[in-house]
C-alpha cells in the first residue's frame, strides 16, 4: 500500500481530537511557506493515540513526496518511531558513575 493510501486509510480512523492535530501540522507543513524547517511535538497520556497521529502524519507527508522524521525520547514510541531522538540526531548523552534515570 503506497504512502498516500496509509494516509488516508488512517485519516478515517482519526477522531475529532487527533484529526484536529492532524490538520493542524498539515496546515503549519503546507499553509506557512518558508525555507525554515518545522519541528513538531505531540504529548498526551498513554492510550491517546499520538504514535497512530505521527504515523498519519508520515504517511501523508512521504506520501507527498517530502521528508518527514518522528522520534520519541524513550519506550514503546521509540521502538515504533524511528527511533529515539538521541540516535536519529545523535545527541551525545554523558554517562558517569553517579547518572541516574527516573
Amino acid at each position: 500500500m503506497e504512502e498516500q493510501s496509509k494516509a488516508n486509510a488512517n485519516i478515517e480512523k482519526l477522531n475529532s481530537e487527533q484529526r484536529y492535530a492532524v490538520y493542524k501540522v498539515l496546515h503549519a507543513i503546507y499553509e506557512y511557506q518558508t525555507d525554515m524547517p518545522k519541528c513538531f511535538f505531540l504529548d498526551g497520556p498513554p492510550g491517546t493515540g499520538k504514535t497512530f497521529v505521527y504515523s498519519t502524519l508520515l504517511h501523508e507527508v512521504r506520501g507527498k513526496g517530502d521528508q518527514a522524521i518522528a522520534v520519541a525520547s524513550t519506550g514503546i514510541a521509540a521502538t515504533l518511531l524511528s527511533g529515539t531522538a538521541h540516535s536519529i540526531f545523535k545527541i551525545p548523552l554523558t554517562l558517569n558513575a553517579t547518572s541516574t534515570c527516573n
